[in-house]
């Protein structure tokens, strides 16, 4: 029997086509070959699904399905930096900031308590720059597992 495939734990939020329409998920956790996500309307085990974040798609098929959450086994070796990119990208794109008038808050990358969710705080900086140093750490983590 072949060992199970290391999984790193992630928050991303992303779009996913299934049979006929789109959905958003939240991939909770990642390997070379899959990924574990979270979603309202799940796909069937069987079905091939497409998931989008930015410009990155991949392209897998549900393997099983438990209420909201479902592994989906990918059809090419998942690129690690590629979603790490993608995911900081979309979030520095959320960050860019609006006239202090016609502000809104953007919709985090990472699940944040609502007390820090707030806008303009010191804290929402603070957090937000951890956010941004944890995906920065796990890029480097992948791209030196990638490596070896």
């Amino acid at each position: 029997m072949q060992p199970r495939e290391s999984r790193q734990p992630v928050i991303v939020m992303a779009q996913m086509r299934g049979r006929d329409h789109w959905s958003d998920v939240t991939i909770r956790n990642i390997s070379p070959h899959g990924m574990l996500l979270l979603g309202s309307s799940p796909p069937r085990p069987g079905d091939y699904i497409e998931i989008r974040k930015a410009s990155l798609v991949l392209v897998g098929r549900a393997v099983w399905v438990n209420g909201k959450a479902f592994g989906v086994r990918l059809i090419e070796r998942l690129n690690f930096t590629a979603l790490l990119k993608a995911a900081n990208d979309s979030f520095a794109a959320s960050q860019v900031r609006a006239p202090q008038e016609h502000r809104t808050q953007p919709a985090p990358i990472a699940s944040l308590p609502s007390a820090v969710n707030q806008p303009d705080g010191p804290t929402t900086q603070a957090v937000t720059w951890i956010v941004a140093a944890g995906f920065f750490a796990l890029a480097v983590v992948c791209a030196t597992l990638e490596s070896l």
